[in-house]
């Protein structure tokens, strides 16, 4: 068994009213994108209001951004953020960082060699001999692929503790001379984060004091699918200025036609039946989305409510975003979860992939 702990978050300094950045939108696509007044109604349906970036609006209004100062605001901004987001993890979870013997990263938004973790490693002072992962290119799928990974680790070796981060600076990757509708809808919706979770073995767990900050989840087992010819629904394309967003129309209908079966089929595994899980930390890729998952599981819209809040208040951040509806679900001190209920993570990435988890309250 392992057990989640406790989730930190952290978010960049640059916080943006969606209206600011419609208008921002309004005068950078106007005249250059077929029907963009028509378009402009993304910006409300979107459901957001306010999002966060690592940059002010006026770096996006500049059009001589190279890859190269694209990928060094990416490392310092992540950097920090990573640290940040540890940081208030190890302390909710009443450890140290010097307790912390493996570290995944997850990160898809900027390179850097040598990885995240290991200036995550260095700066917050953890063991010389730490274990750690870096994963790359998964996408919004990465915040489950990467609590599932950490996971099976301390189940693997039940006497360790291991440390999450997951963070992105999608912002970076606008494209200041794409005019497509593509990159218009990612204006709409992107944003940037990161959000740490530590777990722990099942042995460690018996060593570790009663601690007044620490939310306690059972990890039970995960489910990952890679759709076949599916390659093309979402992405990046590299450019010489950086990475370009790829993202086909047809992503909602996907999950409308395809979760259900995903989620019964992980339930299935553990000799469980539709509807035996009560609670859903599903990732807010956009309010189509969401309202995709409500259609193809079956659920309400209070069943997502905290999915709902996150994408209000922070927008997409891609790999970190399910991790903050997660962090949101179990804070809140009127969500009542018993001992025995299972949760459902679920999110979506390149590939194209979907990625599930199952824990339990414990």
């Amino acid at each position: 068994m392992s057990t989640v702990l406790s989730v930190g978050l952290a978010s960049p300094p640059y916080k943006v009213d969606q209206q600011t950045i419609a208008e921002f939108s309004r005068s950078h696509f106007g005249g250059r994108l077929a029907h963009h007044g028509q378009l402009m109604s993304i910006f409300t349906n979107a459901q957001i209001d306010t999002r966060y970036f690592v940059a002010p609006l006026t770096w996006f209004g500049e059009s001589h951004h190279s890859f190269k100062e694209r990928n060094d605001l990416h490392i310092s901004s992540a950097l920090a953020m990573s640290c940040a987001a540890a940081r208030q993890a190890i302390e909710r979870a009443g450890i140290t960082a010097t307790d912390v013997d493996y570290v995944v990263v997850v990160s898809s938004t900027g390179m850097a060699t040598p990885s995240l973790d290991a200036m995550v490693i260095e700066a917050l002072g953890m063991g010389r001999h730490t274990k750690r992962t870096p994963i790359w290119g998964l996408g919004c799928a990465g915040g489950v692929a990467g609590l599932s990974r950490a996971a099976e680790f301390t189940m693997a070796y039940p006497d360790k503790v291991a440390l999450l981060v997951t963070v992105e600076t999608c912002s970076v990757t606008f494209q200041f001379s794409d005019f497509s509708k593509k990159n218009f809808v990612a204006t709409s919706l992107f944003a940037d984060g990161a959000a740490a979770v530590i777990i722990a073995g099942e042995q460690r767990m018996q060593r570790l004091p009663p601690h007044p900050n620490r939310h306690q989840l059972e990890f039970i087992g995960s489910y990952s699918t890679l759709f076949a010819n599916s390659g093309q629904v979402m992405g990046w394309d590299v450019l010489d200025t950086g990475l370009s967003v790829i993202f086909a129309p047809e992503i909602p209908a996907r999950v409308a036609r395809d979760m259900r079966s995903e989620v019964n089929q992980l339930l299935a595994q553990h000799a469980l039946a539709p509807g035996d899980a009560r609670h859903y930390v599903l990732h807010p890729g956009g309010a189509r989305v969401l309202e995709a998952y409500m259609e193809g599981i079956g659920l309400q819209q209070d069943d997502l409510k905290y999915s709902w809040q996150i994408l209000r208040q922070f927008g997409n951040m891609s790999s970190p975003t399910v991790l903050y509806v997660l962090e949101r679900m179990l804070s809140d001190p009127a969500h009542m979860m018993q001992t025995g209920e299972y949760v459902i993570m679920g999110a979506l990435g390149p590939g194209f992939s979907s990625e599930l988890a199952l824990l339990r309250g414990c």
